[in-house]
């Protein structure tokens, strides 16, 4: 007796039930594409010319990326770039991470601090900027004047050569270290208590509950917000462009903002495309480089 066959229209069913899900994806996966794709193709195309807004481009070729390498102002961005970078986000992880751990141990009024630390990272960078550049303005500004009733010298932190850089840093960290203090406190009030009070019964000092016990639960998020921020501040644009302009001189540029001086201003977009270009890799390196890290640190 002929066991009977399964129809095709049903194995063509549960074909279709089976793979409707990466249907659905499609449309975000094209829209995707065409944000980034697109613009990273465009930018490869145009550093590859000698293109001027208003001209028609010229193939140079590796013209533009040889001559990028030998501009000192491009030298001059990266470096400070890369310490904004660094400095900001050291500053940003270790003060919210100790705030965070202070505020686990109020009981009351958490609350509030909660609310608080959410303004400033609801301000858009832009206000952000015109707000620190009135604060901070020598003449008419509140911290200036409030320094000046205290004896302090009047000084123009912006204009400063010395003290400009430091004051994007401060205006960089007033905004964003809400976000990690906000983060690591979720995730250190979400810490299981059974390890706690397994070590409080050992007798393990405060000390040692810290190093062996909270540390190494909550190194993941820690690692986690550092690569946000990280990538975040590679892209500081808007409170330097609003307050100090990249001044004084180029003391404050950054490559964000080479990259919009040379394409929207200066209206090379050959050039623009290239430094965009480099800044893409050197982020993209620097960034995968850090997230095999996370992922042997989190044995994923």
């Amino acid at each position: 007796m002929e066991t009977p066959q399964k129809p095709k229209g049903r194995k063509k069913v549960r074909w279709i039930e089976k793979n409707i899900k990466f249907l659905f994806v499609v449309p975000a996966i094209i829209y995707l594409l065409a944000l980034l794709l697109f613009p990273a193709v465009f930018n490869l195309y145009a550093s590859l010319h000698d293109w001027w807004i208003g001209r028609s481009p010229k193939f140079i070729g590796a013209e533009n990326f040889i001559e990028l390498f030998h501009d000192n102002r491009f030298i001059n961005d990266v470096i400070v770039t890369f310490k904004f970078v660094i400095i900001a986000v050291t500053i940003e992880v270790g003060l919210g991470f100790l705030l965070a751990l202070a505020a686990t141990k109020i009981t009351k009024g958490v609350q509030i601090f909660r609310v608080l630390f959410i303004f400033p990272i609801m301000v858009a960078p832009i206000a952000a900027g015109y707000m620190w550049r009135m604060l901070l303005h020598a003449d008419y500004g509140v911290i200036p004047n409030l320094l000046a009733r205290l004896g302090f010298p009047r000084v123009e932190v912006l204009s400063n050569p010395k003290l400009a850089f430091w004051g994007i840093i401060l205006i960089d960290v007033w905004q964003w270290m809400p976000f990690v203090f906000l983060v690591t406190y979720a995730g250190l009030t979400a810490l299981p208590k059974e390890p706690y009070e397994a070590a409080l019964v050992d007798g393990a000092s405060s000390w040692q509950i810290f190093r062996h016990i909270t540390l190494p639960l909550i190194s993941p998020i820690l690692l986690t917000v550092t690569l946000l921020r990280f990538v975040e501040a590679f892209k500081v644009f808007d409170i330097i462009y609003i307050t100090t302009g990249g001044g004084p001189g180029i003391m404050t540029e950054s490559l964000s903002l080479y990259v919009y001086i040379q394409g929207l201003k200066f209206f090379n977009l050959g050039y623009a495309g290239c430094i965009a270009w480099v800044f893409f890799l050197i982020v993209m390196v620097l960034t995968t480089l850090y997230i095999l890290r996370l992922r042997k640190e989190m044995k994923l």
